[in-house]
């Protein structure tokens, strides 16, 4: 069994052992680039779909694992908010956000936000610093898909995906022509958001650039005490303001090459509100974003080949109050991937790879520059029936970090279909986190010698798709169990706090998703159902007198769902949705909690057709419509009734692709 701990830094093998990753990835695919097609004249031009390698590892090599997808009309009815607020309304992930344009972080299956790997398209943009990120820093409308993977999936994306994984796509799309797309919203507490997005696309180019833009006072009321004593207050010092832009330019080489690049630039600036146990705050930070990637593809008879590179360039500057000093916290990330997916046959196909990441930041709290560099190699294996019931996948990966080996991670998984309309399902995998730079180096506190989480996780359910008639019926239920060892847990000392490998941390439960569509003349209903069931305790004592062994960690409700009703009628949607979250414990021993509470929203759309290429969407929506008084964070107040209203207008213009031979 592994307990590699980090390797000391030497400053020059880092070095050495990159590069030589790097000159490895590059007589990889020079090795496989010669697949029998490059020597061959080829006198037609063959149309063929575009290839991405990053989707088809997630396509193609996850059998087993529950997937879902934000679908188009969602997308669109979150396209002025933020990923946090997309996930909070619509999955099962608990969204730990602070209040309204502050700090949203994830937590899967009673996971810590670290444990959830975010990637926009294919790159890991999760920081080394933390290794999370802010989801309230990433807007809608800088994706184009959304996937939400649950399960262990550290052998296919590496360090963190304990939980699971986040999928940010824009895959491109040629021959549509024309399209622009803008939108503008406005909301209470001067929330306004506005968006253009224009995408020309021809047959061998697609160029696609997205503005954006957002500011908001957030300076909602809320209670302090209970009853007669109870004061109204105000909240202060909490408006945000953010600008961004996306630029992609994608071409395609000959019939079967495609070369990639994009650009994501965002400035973010906001005030950090106080808690409702201060009396004033004047704290702010301001989070700059520089994230680039570039790739190139070439799919051939039987090897489809990619190769793809990524810098990150993120900075935050906190300031604590008006006249104390700017903190700069800064990080930097260099990507080099090489990939390829040979299709041995009609039913087996093998993805193999390597993959190095270089990562090093600067803050006032490291004694010097951190540097870390890793190396991955990884594979996987997917055999596909020939009745097409069952699919099976196997993967692996081996992770070399600073000269040290990394606990080795694999998964299987399969899944088969019994009847047309009913599925079984089931995975298993052992995964894994590397500390991340503050755990390693933050002065005072951190602790170099600390080791990696590891562990095992699994999955089993049953997915059911079933029409009758006017009736839909689409349900799908997963049991799961993960346990984690050398948990890392900040523990309080004699007069700083600082990181310790103590828990061991077992995360069991059960969650469905279910969906009851019917439709009666003009008009569709929907009833749907999410729920979600977590227990996840503490099994290791952290002391002599420690009381959390067998409680529930703390911020992980234990209950959790969403209920919706969808009435749509040509092109009128009307949306009623309820969420419950459960008890959350704010102390180990589970003695304190904050209460449960009901969410209700409802939200309305509009779409009007004018003329053939121009379209018109008009919403609006209502949250908390029962001025539910709740904290999903300890001290962290929410806002009451509130409203948002907004219209969005697209243009299309098609262009004729003509058919080469």
């Amino acid at each position: 069994m592994c307990r590699a701990k980090i390797a000391k830094r030497t400053h020059d093998r880092p070095r050495q052992v990159g590069y030589a990753w790097r000159c490895c990835a590059i007589a990889f695919i020079q090795c496989l680039a010669s697949d029998g097609t490059h020597a061959q004249t080829l006198s037609d031009t063959v149309q063929l779909h575009p290839f991405e390698v990053s989707a088809q590892r997630l396509e193609q090599f996850a059998a087993g694992t529950t997937v879902q997808r934000l679908d188009s009309a969602t997308l669109e009815r979150y396209r002025l908010a933020d990923l946090g607020t997309a996930l909070a309304g619509e999955t099962a992930v608990f969204v730990k956000s602070y209040g309204l344009g502050s700090l949203a972080t994830t937590s899967f299956r009673g996971g810590s936000a670290n444990h959830t790997a975010i990637l926009w398209n294919g790159f890991n943009i999760g920081s080394p610093m933390n290794g999370q990120i802010d989801l309230s820093l990433l807007p809608m409308a800088a994706v184009g898909e959304v996937s939400l993977q649950h399960g262990g999936t550290s052998a296919l994306w590496g360090s963190g995906a304990l939980g699971g994984a986040i999928h940010l796509s824009a895959p491109p799309r040629f021959g549509r022509g024309l399209l622009v797309h803008v939108g503008a919203g406005f909301g209470s507490y001067g929330d306004l958001r506005q968006q253009a997005r224009v995408e020309v696309s021809g047959t061998y180019g697609n160029t696609n650039i997205t503005l954006f833009q957002a500011d908001a006072r957030n300076d909602f009321h809320y209670r302090i005490g209970d009853g007669a004593r109870s004061e109204r207050r105000e909240q202060i010092n909490a408006g945000f303001q953010q600008q961004g832009l996306i630029a992609e330019q994608h071409f395609r080489l000959r019939a079967r090459q495609q070369l990639s690049a994009r650009v994501w630039l965002q400035r973010t600036g906001r005030h950090v509100p106080p808690t409702r146990v201060q009396p004033t705050s004047t704290a702010h930070q301001a989070d700059g974003t520089l994230r680039a990637t570039a790739e190139w593809s070439r799919t051939g008879h039987h090897t489809d080949l990619a190769v793809r590179g990524a810098f990150f360039d993120e900075r935050l500057d906190w300031t604590a109050a008006d006249d104390d000093p700017v903190v700069v916290s800064r990080s930097r990330s260099a990507i080099i991937e090489a990939e390829a997916r040979l299709r041995l046959s009609a039913l087996h196909a093998l993805d193999i790879g390597l993959n190095n990441t270089y990562a090093q930041a600067t803050t006032d709290g490291y004694p010097h520059r951190p540097e870390q560099d890793r190396a991955a190699l990884f594979a996987a294996y997917r055999y596909q029936g020939s009745g097409g019931r069952t699919t099976g996948s196997v993967s692996a990966r081996q992770e070399l970090l600073d000269g040290a080996w990394m606990p080795f991670t694999a998964s299987a998984g399969m899944e088969h279909a019994v009847r047309p309309w009913l599925k079984l399902k089931g995975q298993g995998a052992r995964v894994y986190r590397v500390p991340t730079f503050n755990e390693l180096y933050w002065q005072p506190g951190g602790d170099p010698d600390l080791l990696s989480e590891s562990g095992f996780s699994g999955d089993a359910g049953l997915e059911l798709k079933l029409e009758r008639g006017p009736f839909q019926v689409r349900s799908t239920g997963t049991i799961f169990s993960r346990s984690i060892k050398n948990w890392i847990i900040w523990l309080p000392g004699p007069a700083y706090w600082s990181p310790h490998n103590v828990l061991q941390v077992w995360s069991r439960g059960l969650g469905t998703d279910s969906e009851l569509a019917c439709r009666t003349g003009r008009s569709t209903w929907k009833l749907g159902l999410l729920t979600d069931h977590v227990v996840s305790t503490n099994q290791r004592p952290t002391g002599i007198n420690d009381a959390s062994v067998d409680k529930q960690l703390i911020y992980v409700p234990m209950y959790s769902g969403h209920a919706r009703i969808v009435w749509e009628q040509r092109n009128m949607t009307v949306r009623f949705t309820a969420a419950y979250t459960g008890y959350r414990y704010t102390s180990s021993d589970n003695r304190q909690f904050l209460e449960p509470y009901w969410i209700w929203d409802v939200h309305a759309s509009y779409r009007l057709q004018m003329k053939a290429r121009w379209s018109t969407v008009l919403f609006v929506s209502a949250n908390n419509l029962f001025n539910a008084d709740y904290e999903i964070m300890l001290n962290r107040p929410m806002p009451m009734c509130n409203y948002q209203a907004g219209v969005s207008l697209q243009f299309t213009k098609p262009v004729k692709t003509k058919d080469r031979t």
